[in-house]
């Protein structure tokens, strides 16, 4: 049941539903992002349990939450991303295959990139500190596990009175010092690059922190986000070359409207 709500609340936040270009801004998107996230943290509750097996004190993490697991590497902060995969399309979470939309591919891997950037910015502050993880299952729940990791770092910053780590404009960090990140392959140009899976997760954590999601093309297959300075990203899944940054929108020269990083 609050899957299906939240399903229905994400297709008018996201911009999925044809409201004749008036989505943006609308009373009924405002609305729709609230109950988005009324529903989001009902989930969460919903899913808290206080009787959930903790580590044994005396082991690394002990008196934290675990999944029930036998105990090898259970205690672990794990954000659910890149996880093998079994052709386009589908994600492995907690050794079982779900299929994925487009859009829950994006939704997956960027929310694992803010929770990480948020928990790594925490402890730079506050080294012990940890986010505590919830129980959950399949594409959702790993999402809804990555936000709620977000939320508890997000929230801890603001007790330290710390920003999010939000860096400079885009080209600091897709062109570092002025050279383009990764390789350009075969016969693509300057503007098209491909990284590794670890370079570009680390592109996602930099990328993210405090960009907010803004109404995408119908035919993009994934999201539109946009940084504190205005300039947009995307992220999509592309058929050939997996998931994919975009430059959308940004004020630089060669770095704009195009130009694009592939993952390996």
């Amino acid at each position: 049941m609050f899957y299906e709500l939240i399903h229905t609340f994400e297709w008018i936040f996201y911009g999925f539903v044809d409201f004749g270009g008036e989505l943006e801004g609308s009373p009924l998107r405002a609305l729709a992002q609230l109950e988005l996230r009324r529903l989001r943290l009902s989930l969460i509750l919903k899913r808290f349990n206080p009787s959930q097996p903790r580590v044994p004190a005396g082991n690394p993490g002990g008196g934290r939450w675990t999944d029930g697991g036998d105990g090898e590497g259970s205690s672990r902060i794990e954000f659910v991303s890149n996880r093998p995969r079994q052709g386009g399309g589908t994600r492995v979470i907690r050794g079982r295959a779900y299929e994925t939309t487009p859009a829950q591919e994006v939704r997956l891997d960027v929310s694992a990139a803010r929770a990480r950037a948020l928990v790594q910015e925490v402890q730079r502050h506050d080294p012990n500190w940890r986010p505590t993880p919830i129980i959950y299952e399949g594409v959702e729940g790993a999402i809804l596990a990555n936000e709620a990791a977000a939320m508890q770092a997000a929230a801890r910053l603001r007790e330290l009175r710390r920003p999010e780590p939000v860096r400079g404009p885009m080209e600091e960090i897709l062109m570092p010092n002025g050279q383009h990140v990764g390789t350009r392959y075969r016969s693509a140009d300057d503007t098209t690059r491909t990284v590794t899976s670890s370079e570009f997760n680390s592109l996602l954590e930099t990328l993210t922190p405090a960009s907010q999601i803004v109404q995408s093309p119908s035919g993009y297959r994934g999201l539109w986000y946009r940084r504190p300075d205005g300039s947009i990203f995307g992220v999509r899944r592309s058929e050939e070359n997996g998931i994919t940054i975009d430059v959308i929108q940004n004020n630089h020269p060669i770095l704009r409207s195009g130009y694009k990083v592939h993952q390996q």
